[in-house]
């Protein structure tokens, strides 16, 4: 009886219903990545495959209520453990760059962060910025900032770091994301190829000039200034990854000021 139990509950821990840390609905399953993606990259000849991409969940992608990817969950869990672990007097001030509409949501409720958003081609956002140039912020303006999937689509992306590094504050952090290819020596880059197709060749999507490597990537925002602490699957509660639908080798970067 003992060990019926003891299987029981490790086939629940193993395979718990999927939950929304944004949303906070249950799910069989999430939705998985749309077929369209796999299929370009197949037609255009991409050499690396998804699977070998590190912080994408390609079966439990979004949730099919309120459309929050893979992404988006890591990060609120980051922000409420953030939150929990180092409670703050005041609202500290937050940018959002080329925002996701459910975390942008999410966060604007939860009510810690004087927040603001920023884009240079999206609309609804507070600001119209060229991250390269962001001559509206001045120096140490904000308290953190989330940069998400942004970088790789910029042909100058360590002066855009340089930029992410001046309006921080002294202490500040962001949350800085990109696609990383975990079979990728170096980052390879060319912001010379304007074909769809061969964009798609080279670096997996249309709109993109460079495809980070692991090492490529924390070494330029090191350049930049930023010391760089990485948050694996170690660093949060058990099962949060398998319950929150997070791939397992999922990684969220963090770039510190001093």
């Amino acid at each position: 009886m003992k060990a019926f139990f003891k299987n029981l509950f490790k086939k629940q821990e193993t395979h718990p219903q999927l939950s929304c840390p944004l949303c906070q609905t249950h799910h069989n399953h999430f939705n998985p990545l749309p077929s369209f993606y796999l299929d370009s990259l197949k037609e255009a000849g991409f050499k690396h495959g998804l699977d070998k991409f590190e912080t994408l969940e390609l079966n439990h992608y979004s949730c099919p209520t309120c459309g929050s990817t893979d992404r988006d969950r890591l990060y609120s869990l980051y922000l409420q453990g953030r939150q929990q672990s180092n409670p703050v007097s005041k609202k500290l001030t937050m940018l959002d760059i080329a925002p996701s509409t459910p975390l942008s949501n999410w966060i604007r409720k939860q009510g810690h962060y004087q927040y603001r958003t920023c884009d240079l081609f999206m609309p609804n956002v507070d600001d119209k910025i060229d991250i390269t140039d962001m001559k509206e912020y001045s120096d140490g303006s904000f308290d953190c900032l989330i940069c998400s999937h942004v970088l790789e689509h910029v042909s100058d992306d360590q002066k855009a770091m340089r930029e992410l590094y001046r309006i921080l504050a002294p202490k500040g952090w962001g949350i800085l994301m990109v696609p990383i290819s975990l079979v990728a020596e170096q980052i390879e880059e060319n912001c010379n190829i304007a074909s769809p197709k061969e964009r798609i060749r080279h670096f997996a999507q249309d709109d993109h000039v460079r495809l980070y490597s692991k090492n490529g990537f924390k070494e330029r925002l090191i350049q930049a200034g930023f010391s760089v602490s990485a948050h694996t699957i170690v660093h949060f509660e058990d099962y949060a990854f398998r319950k929150h639908g997070i791939d397992s080798k999922s990684v969220l970067y963090i770039a510190h000021k001093p």
